[in-house]
């Protein structure tokens, strides 16, 4: 058993640092200690506010172009802000369906 032994270390080294976690966490706290570690490493989503299921993804050209990949990981449809250009289907879309993905042009 670990009793007594922290659950959770940092070693800092150099200018880096390792975290080792020792336990499991419920979702809750585990993302509020992601959420720690991201604040503290300046990591900050190129995409802020989508809900909680999309994930955003990111693609760079070495030209400076960019495209979002937006992929709906829930169960339910989740709006958009605006009528967005899907560049999969070519056409306008104001929601992404339960399980679907739309391909966005960058700014």
């Amino acid at each position: 058993m670990l009793a007594d032994s922290p659950a959770l270390t940092r070693h800092r080294f150099g200018t880096g640092q390792g975290w080792y976690l020792s336990t499991r966490l419920d979702d809750a706290d585990y993302g509020a200690l992601v959420g720690r570690l991201l604040k503290e490493a300046g990591v900050e989503p190129e995409l802020p506010d989508l809900p909680a299921g999309v994930e955003a993804i990111t693609r760079h050209a070495s030209d400076g172009r960019r495209w979002h990949l937006l992929i709906n990981h829930s169960v339910d449809a989740v709006p958009l802000p605006d009528p967005v250009h899907d560049l999969l289907t070519g056409g306008a879309t104001h929601e992404l369906p339960p399980g679907g993905c739309v391909a966005l042009r960058g700014h």
